[in-house]
């Protein structure tokens, strides 16, 4: 079977000393592809077979895994393998996605436009590369289904205002009240985490708002932090993804003290 789709390339892995297996994202799902000879430079698979390039590709599916034999590109999303803190992210951005992604062609679009406007938006936007991942980190907890309603204390029902706490055991936010009463009780949250008025409107914003109503995001680099903790949490205690890719990120930024800082 000979097919057309367009597809994101998420993993790639030598084989032998030409060729290079692809897993590439496609709106029905993934698949794996074996581009014969991409590592020739007089190949014309060599620039469609690198890591975040989205284009058109021609698939031969035979039993096993299928043969790519041509493509046309749409966008090689070049900043993100020119630039090493974007080349990190968007190793990163691969990984998540991949966790969260079915077999073609179980898959969804849903997955493959956000990914793919995810993206767009590491590699063209103005803002710090850690506030795109945080915003796509709110999105993954949503498509995996670890997101809580982040603007409701998960205890009460209540709608958060002051003194929101996030309690990792919990699974989301409790308000001030909740807290309280659980602070004087003796099954106290030892591991809650206290975090800002606007952290969990922020978090509610990343999940829910689609990615081209998201404006130039503003956050003080605390707000930022807080966010960034509570993801953390949530993407490993209840979406189960602990990547290696996100460790080398964190390094990145403590050795480099990369500027994480949105604004005021």
């Amino acid at each position: 079977m000979l097919y057309n789709t367009e597809a994101i390339v998420i993993r790639t892995v030598s084989y032998g000393e030409s060729h290079v297996i692809v897993t590439l994202l496609t709106p029905q799902g993934t698949v794996a592809a074996m581009a014969r000879g991409a590592k020739r430079p007089q190949s014309r698979l060599a620039g469609g077979v690198q890591l975040c390039v989205h284009g058109i590709y021609t698939i031969s599916q035979g039993r096993g895994m299928g043969n790519l034999s041509q493509l046309e590109l749409v966008d090689a999303h070049r900043p993100l393998r020119e630039r090493i803190d974007l080349a990190a992210y968007a190793a990163y951005f691969c990984e998540l996605v991949a966790a969260c992604s079915e077999e073609r062609p179980g898959g969804s679009r849903v997955v493959f436009e956000w990914f793919r406007d995810a993206l767009a938006r590491l590699s063209r936007s103005s803002e710090p590369p850690a506030v795109v991942a945080r915003i796509w980190e709110a999105k993954v907890l949503r498509l995996i289904g670890a997101s809580p309603d982040w603007q409701h204390c998960v205890q009460c029902g209540a709608r958060l205002a002051s003194r929101p706490v996030y309690v990792p055991r919990l699974g989301g936010m409790v308000c001030g009240e909740c807290a309280a009463a659980a602070e004087q009780s003796r099954f106290g949250w030892t591991d809650a985490v206290r975090v800002a008025r606007a952290v969990p409107s922020v978090l509610y914003q990343f999940a829910a708002v689609p990615w081209e109503k998201i404006g130039a995001v503003q956050l003080r680099g605390e707000t930022l932090s807080q966010v960034a903790t509570v993801l953390r949490i949530q993407l490993r205690d209840f979406g189960g993804l602990s990547t290696k890719s996100r460790d080398f990120v964190d390094r990145m930024e403590a050795l480099f003290d990369i500027d994480t800082d949105g604004g005021s």
